[in-house]
């Protein structure tokens, strides 16, 4: 294979003959994909790793992975992006003045979407995984990641959290129809 082209700005650009072998593969991929041949989760977690390992970011302008327990026909209510992000840079915000000690879902929402910088359920996919908990806040018990609504069966809808327990971090909803606790913090993208 021939070496890539840099251009002006520091980017590297494939040549044709890298062009031509991408386009083979990627349809080869589809072809086994859209055949059952490949394992159908495996195939979406390794392009979502793949995507993100590109450039170190986490692409949160994509569709996220739908929990198991969405409406299976429509399971996302509100999905707001959030572009690319570094994943280094998460800060878990508080959105609680001196005095508050718990919001009622909406007004809790309403603020944690408000903030610059808040994160949508993209991100908690990335954060989910153990192999990244690193870049979690150690000061932080729950992150939420506001900037997705996802639906329940039932009519309720709920946003997703990450919940520190002991040394692990494990997935979880918030159901809009309670309330957020002062130790729910929000998923933000720190400011430099």
């Amino acid at each position: 294979m021939t070496a890539n082209k840099a251009v002006a700005d520091g980017r590297l650009v494939p040549t044709a003959e890298q062009v031509e072998t991408y386009t083979r593969r990627q349809t080869e991929l589809i072809q086994r994909f859209l055949k059952g041949v490949l394992d159908t989760d495996g195939v979406l977690e390794g392009l979502q790793r793949l995507m993100e390992m590109s450039r170190g970011f986490i692409n949160c302008d994509i569709q996220p992975e739908i929990p198991s327990w969405a409406d299976p026909e429509r399971p996302i209510v509100q999905h707001i992006q959030c572009g690319m992000v570094d994943p280094g840079r998460l800060a878990a915000v508080s959105v609680f003045g001196d005095r508050e000690e718990f919001f009622y879902s909406e007004e809790f929402l309403i603020r944690a979407q408000k903030l610059a910088g808040s994160m949508n359920a993209c991100a908690l996919d990335f954060y989910a995984r153990a192999e990244n908990w690193k870049y979690l806040p150690a000061d932080a018990e729950v992150i939420v990641f506001p900037n997705t609504v996802f639906r329940h069966p039932g009519g309720n809808s709920g946003v997703r959290h990450l919940c520190r327990v002991g040394l692990e971090w494990r997935r979880g909803c918030s159901l809009l129809s309670g309330r957020f606790g002062r130790v729910c913090r929000v998923a933000a993208i720190r400011r430099s």
